[in-house]
């Protein structure tokens, strides 16, 4: 018996019809370039598995973030449910410059690996499975209305230059595509090469980002709720130094989806 799949609210390109065509185009592929799962190196269907294979998958998708969280930054509370208006220890001694912030799951196991893959190993294709979760995530935690434009953040000209693309870019176009809320890359600009985030502490996290980020179209985002896109989220320095720009420039509200969250503790 196969793997019985959690259906996502959003269908994925997983979910998309298995026709006999796709099955012929599929075994013709598989043919001549087998294709393995990414993860486990199980043998999948190169178009229809986007090289995940359905246990890894159901694994990804059971890494999914459920209450209890801050309403404010969203971490997870682990082991209580203190209600729905208590804040975590982090933000009740420093509130973020965002009104809230969500994401879809852990970044750990399998999810991690789907976001590097995505993001260093150049999967575009993998944006069909990890922006609808993102999705999955907006619509359990807002309102349609409350949002005006999906802005990602951006990456530095010469990053993006060498990576080809912009991860977060990839993310929220396909997330602006399945809730309808435009999307715009142009609203926040990136003007510091700054070091990568991995390996530092998170005061140099926060040092590492300070004034990295830029409105130079403050008519693109005045007076409009701004829901920022990332891929993940660790310490929030990245996203909080972002917001601010975005404040700065007369943004209403903003608020903040990733697709994945790093939860100290959970490995």
């Amino acid at each position: 018996m196969g793997v019985v799949e959690p259906k996502p609210l959003f269908p994925t390109t997983r979910n998309a019809a298995f026709t006999v065509y796709r099955r012929i185009g599929d075994a013709v592929l598989n043919l001549i370039y087998p294709e393995n799962c990414m993860i486990c190196a199980a043998p999948v269907a190169r178009r229809q598995d986007c090289a995940v294979c359905d246990a890894c998958w159901e694994r990804a998708l059971r890494l999914e973030i459920v209450k209890p969280w801050c309403p404010s930054c969203g971490i997870p509370f682990q082991t209580f449910d203190p209600g729905p208006e208590h804040l975590c220890s982090d933000c009740s001694r420093d509130l973020p410059p965002f009104s809230g912030a969500r994401s879809f799951g852990y970044y750990r196991a399998e999810l991690s690996r789907l976001v590097q893959g995505l993001k260093f190993e150049g999967r575009k294709n993998l944006s069909g499975l990890l922006s609808p979760l993102m999705a999955q995530a907006f619509v359990t935690s807002w309102d349609r209305s409350q949002v005006d434009l999906v802005v990602p953040v951006p990456l530095h000209p010469k990053r993006r230059r060498e990576r080809g693309f912009n991860q977060a870019a990839i993310l929220a176009s396909g997330l602006a595509r399945l809730t309808g809320i435009p999307c715009c890359e142009r609203a926040l600009m990136r003007v510091s090469p700054t070091a990568p985030q991995v390996g530092l502490s998170d005061s140099e996290r926060e040092r590492n980002v300070r004034g990295a980020f830029s409105c130079r179209r403050k008519e693109l985002v005045a007076g409009k709720k701004l829901l920022l896109v990332d891929d993940v989220m660790t310490t929030g320095a990245t996203v909080r130094s972002a917001c601010e720009s975005l404040r700065e420039a007369g943004a209403l509200r903003v608020s903040v989806l990733t697709l994945a969250r790093a939860v100290p503790g959970i490995e």
